[in-house]
């Protein structure tokens, strides 16, 4: 699956200290990648749960990267190309607080 990402999560990565982008992309590495390469998207397989993947208002995801020192929020929505092909969109980054504004 392809990906972007959005202006308002470049901002909040860039924010995000050192160590805690460490912490997203090892997640996105480990768990996350290999879930969507097994088709989580589709309920087969079902998300791992220490993702805790669930769906917001209007099609926004959200995934919970850590949950202490930091507590790690991502959002993103999926999008689909004229040819249909399926590209994940990175909304927002960082704590709980993302969820204000998904």
């Amino acid at each position: 699956m392809k990906y972007r990402t959005a202006s308002t999560f470049d901002r909040d990565l860039a924010g995000l200290p050192g160590d805690h982008r460490q912490m997203f992309l090892k997640i996105l590495g480990e768990h996350f990648l290999p879930a969507i390469a097994a088709g989580s998207f589709t309920g087969t397989p079902p998300w791992p749960k220490r993702l805790r993947v669930h769906q917001l208002a209007g099609g926004i995801y959200s995934i919970t990267w850590s949950f202490t020192g930091p507590d790690g929020r991502a959002t993103f929505h999926l999008e689909r190309t004229d040819d249909g092909e399926t590209i994940l969109v990175w909304r927002r980054i960082g704590t709980h607080d993302v969820y204000d504004r998904p």
